[in-house]
């Protein structure tokens, strides 16, 4: 595990995807703002923000996806 993780930092195909290891800290640092930093009121939009980060970084959605969204438009 730990030597995967550290693999993933080469530019080779060994350890896990860059994708993935940027959902994971992006997932990791916004429940760690939005738990000890963020007011009680504000926690929803800020975790709501930092779970669409992940999912940008995964290839999930798209940047166009969320405008479309934004604005309103459904599938």
């Amino acid at each position: 595990m730990i030597k995967d993780l550290l693999n993933s930092l080469k530019t080779n195909a060994d350890g896990f995807s860059g994708r993935k290891l940027s959902a994971f800290i992006g997932v990791l640092t916004g429940v760690y703002l939005t738990i000890f930093k963020v007011p009680s009121e504000n926690q929803l939009e800020c975790l709501i923000v930092w779970l669409a980060f992940s999912l940008l970084c995964l290839g999930i959605v798209t940047v166009q996806n969320v405008i479309e969204f934004k604005n309103g438009k459904t599938t």
